[in-house]
């Protein structure tokens, strides 16, 4: 057992004296002469500041003072805690919600009970949603249209002008392939004036 510590031990010391003996290429050898010599200097007697002086320092060094610009202020100064106490019964800032008025229409026991008279009313509910479609597009159709010849006069850019008759072509669309699927919606419709 004793042996076996005497021959770890001369092999670590051996291990040792091969690597403090191996040849070291020159940088290595510049960094153990700067790290041996504490006062800055190295072998050569070139002063630390001379020998980065080929990089630039991280900071440059600036002799005039710093200035500090105050912060335009953005509004009062609250806690995160305050601040959501003061948005708990909404932000004032956005638009009120419009809730629809109208109430749909619940299938009675008969049409729950029997699977036919539930298609039917699932049939009754597409159309009313299909005419409430072709009626919207009907009101908006003319806006968008207005908003289109506004933004030409105004001289917005035509891609911006493109998109809204991307939009305005997609709802004419939408608005044409269910009138055509549904006749049933063209008396219900009203006066289309949004399609001309």
């Amino acid at each position: 057992m004793k042996s076996i510590f005497i021959a770890a031990a001369i092999t670590v010391t051996a291990g040792l004296i091969v690597w403090q003996c191996w040849p070291q290429p020159e940088d290595a050898k510049t960094q153990q002469q700067a790290i041996a010599n504490p006062s800055g200097a190295i072998a050569s007697g070139k002063p630390e500041r001379e020998r980065t002086a080929s990089w630039p320092p991280p900071f440059p060094e600036s002799t005039e003072e710093r200035k500090f610009v105050p912060l335009l202020p953005t509004g009062p100064q609250l806690s995160a805690a305050q601040s959501l106490v003061a948005t708990r019964d909404g932000d004032p800032r956005t638009p009120p919600i419009e809730h629809n008025q109208t109430t749909q229409e619940l299938p009675s026991a008969a049409e729950l009970a029997d699977p036919k008279a539930y298609q039917q009313y699932e049939a009754r509910q597409s159309t009313r949603l299909y005419a409430a479609y072709v009626q919207a597009a009907d009101e908006e159709l003319p806006r968008l249209r207005e908003a289109i010849a506004r933004a030409r006069d105004m001289g917005i850019a035509p891609a911006d002008i493109a998109k809204g008759e991307e939009k305005l072509r997609r709802i004419t669309a939408m608005q044409e392939q269910l009138l055509k699927d549904h006749p049933e919606l063209q008396t219900g419709g009203g006066t289309r004036t949004g399609l001309k």
